[in-house]
């Protein structure tokens, strides 16, 4: 599944991390799951929005049975997020309120998150898995040289997950996470 998901994330150019969040919290990666609205698959796509999307039903198979093929789902899913996300520039938190309400909710709501219950948390699950998933940005070094009792001189770094030290030792440049008393010999080196 991982190479399908990676393959829809670099077409839409969405996070692969964004990806499997909402995957999880639509249908746990089950492909073959039908919620009770008719969302089908891996990314809960709507048999009407496949067919806003361009996908009919012919001769060989029903729109709800394309949407059964996870590269489909994810294709179709993966596309009208990005829509979302181009919808609601800088407002990821929109987009995702779309994907699961509409984008008609959200705008009815004057481009706010819905005062659903099942929406509002939807996007906070979601949001807070992608971050969990998604790598560290690069570190920054802050502009003030500082002394840490456990690491010696150094520099504080911070990141979204925790602070970290860069430390000075005979072995060169060290970063560490302040908090867990990660030792030197488990940090990693920096040049």
């Amino acid at each position: 599944m991982q190479p399908l998901i990676r393959e829809a994330a670099r077409i839409y150019r969405i996070d692969y991390e964004l990806l499997q969040g909402l995957i999880a919290v639509e249908s746990a990666f089950d492909p073959e799951i039908v919620s009770n609205k008719g969302a089908i698959g891996l990314m809960q796509v709507l048999p009407d929005t496949a067919r806003r999307f361009g996908v009919d039903s012919d001769r060989w198979s029903s729109v709800e049975s394309k949407l059964k093929n996870p590269r489909m789902n994810l294709q179709l899913g993966s596309r009208y997020l990005r829509f979302l996300i181009d919808l609601f520039p800088g407002r990821l938190d929109l987009a995702l309120a779309s994907y699961n309400a509409g984008e008609g909710a959200v705008q009815k709501a004057g481009n706010a998150i819905p005062n659903f219950r099942e929406t509002q948390q939807y996007v906070t699950t979601v949001t807070q898995l992608y971050t969990l998933l998604k790598p560290p940005p690069p570190v920054v070094v802050a502009s003030k040289p500082t002394r840490n009792a456990s690491y010696g001189a150094g520099f504080v770094l911070t990141t979204p997950r925790e602070p970290y030290a860069l430390v000075h030792s005979g072995r060169g440049n060290m970063v560490a996470p302040i908090r867990t008393g990660v030792s030197s010999d488990q940090s990693l080196a920096v040049e």
